[in-house]
């Protein structure tokens, strides 16, 4: 299909630096030991699980869910805008990343697509940093910073694995399951699970500026779902962002877990702390 091209050698499909994050989870109240047991959440909770021991296909973000940014995305940028002259310090960067993830999600609730603009990616990235560098404190953006955040980003040096990717990713293939990479990122994102040598355990990567559909819209996910050949109750959308992982992917007809890793996740999402814990929600 447009966009997709093959990657793995036993047949995995791909379909196409993120500067920033845009997600803060909240804290989850657990519930009390009798309630678990017997009560009307507990059955929405069994009947969750043993819908997914029919699970063919697991999907993951990549950021935040495979990938960390190493230094963090905060870190990047404020030393980036002091090198430039703007004393940031990366707390208030971090502040301003979240104001302006808050921005993109707002527009893409008004059907705004992130990568549609005249200049496509560039022009994102470019409107992007400038929100951020104006909110603590800089003028108009220099092009030359703009190709120092985007050239970092692209490397694999400033990306780290969470220590149980790979043995999940390893156990999930095992088991027969098809896995993809859906991901809001730009075009860069295939060449980087290259070079990290990530793509061998995927049968499909689909990046939101290739397809022309960020999360939460349900077509990224039907792109999935049309790549490796599942209906969407078939497939477990695994990611950290509340709306765009868990919601989008729930609006969509998929199964959904909330990557929780810090334990702050509101009540109401079926959460959990480390990928580790998807094993026990698929069948063997």
């Amino acid at each position: 299909g447009r966009g997709v091209r093959r990657g793995r050698e036993d047949g995995p499909a791909r379909v196409g630096p993120r500067p920033g994050g845009d997600r803060r989870p909240r804290r989850l109240a657990r519930l009390g030991r009798r309630e678990e047991r017997h009560g009307p959440v507990d059955r929405h909770r069994r009947r969750a699980r043993d819908a997914l021991k029919k699970t063919r296909a697991v999907f993951l973000e990549a950021g935040n869910t495979l990938l960390a940014a190493h230094p963090p995305v905060e870190s990047v940028y404020g030393g980036t805008f002091r090198r430039w002259g703007v004393p940031s310090p990366d707390e208030a960067v971090l502040a301003a990343l979240h104001d302006t993830w808050g921005l993109v999600a707002a527009r893409q609730a008004r059907g705004e697509e992130r990568w549609g603009g005249d200049e496509g990616e560039r022009g994102f990235w470019r409107s992007f940093v400038q929100d951020v560098f104006s909110r603590v404190g800089g003028g108009a953006l220099p092009e030359a910073l703009l190709d120092e955040l985007v050239t970092h980003f692209r490397k694999e040096e400033s990306w780290s694995l969470y220590p149980e990717v790979l043995e999940v990713l390893s156990a999930l293939r095992a088991r027969g399951l098809k896995l993809v990479v859906v991901s809001n990122w730009d075009s860069t994102l295939p060449a980087l699970l290259d070079r990290l040598d990530l793509t061998r355990y995927f049968d499909g990567v689909v990046v939101s500026a290739l397809v022309g559909s960020s999360k939460p819209a349900r077509e990224i996910f039907e792109t999935a779902l049309a790549a490796v050949g599942v209906e969407a109750h078939e497939a477990l959308h695994v990611g950290d962002s509340p709306s765009e992982d868990y919601e989008g992917a729930r609006n969509a007809g998929l199964p959904a877990l909330l990557l929780d890793r810090a334990g702050v996740a509101r009540h109401g999402f079926d959460s959990i702390r480390s990928l580790q814990e998807i094993l026990p929600r698929v069948s063997p």
